[in-house]
């Protein structure tokens, strides 16, 4: 007859299969960060450091195109997230991807001219923060570290599909995590709108 285990040798093999099958891939994930030393102008041509924390808890790049019907109807809800966070140290950049020409007057048009706004034409935002659609949000952390990036929320379910309400609120609940403290729920969600193209 075999001698039965001991308690002691089966809890540590399950301690080492946890350790394997959990732990190990976590802490191996490499963790994406942006160039914080880059530099790139505003719409009036001064140039900015939008990477450098510079006191803020965490910066909000939101990338937008004049010509895409999903990101003008995202406009209201981007200047309340804006005015509600600003508040806490959390610093908003809007990022142009499409046409440099008429980026004022739809500034204007869409009620966003109290942000500092970015015209990308050499796709550096975008490239740094991995970025695909328009509109999409990217939060750099004050190390540099993209600690959030996806759809603001989920009022579209897909391209021309509104939902009646919206129920996720993925941007204001990545933001309210950095401002607690807490690990971001889903730190990565996919965005629904216009397909950037890399060439302007």
């Amino acid at each position: 007859m075999r001698p039965l285990k001991e308690p002691g040798n089966l809890i540590l093999r399950l301690l080492i299969i946890i350790l394997f099958v959990f732990i190990l891939p976590v802490s191996a994930q490499q963790i994406e960060k942006v160039p914080v030393q880059l530099k790139i102008k505003d719409l009036q041509g001064r140039e900015l450091s939008p990477f450098e924390p510079d006191g803020a808890r965490a910066s909000v790049f939101i990338f937008l195109m004049k010509d895409c019907p999903i990101s003008n109807r995202y406009a209201p809800e981007i200047m309340r997230i804006a005015r509600e966070y600003q508040t806490k140290r959390i610093r908003f950049y809007l990022v142009y991807v499409d046409d440099v020409r008429g980026l004022e007057k739809h500034l204007q048009e869409y009620g966003l001219a109290d942000l500092p706004a970015i015209f990308d034409d050499q796709r550096l935002l975008v490239k740094a923060t991995g970025v695909q659609t328009a509109p999409e949000s990217a939060v750099i952390g004050d190390k540099g570290e993209i600690l959030y990036r996806g759809r603001i929320d989920n009022l579209f379910a897909a391209m021309g599909k509104p939902r009646r309400q919206v129920t996720e609120h993925d941007l204001r609940d990545a933001l309210d995590a950095i401002i607690d403290g807490r690990p971001i729920r889903t730190p990565r969600t996919t965005a629904i709108g216009c397909f950037i193209s890399m060439e302007n």
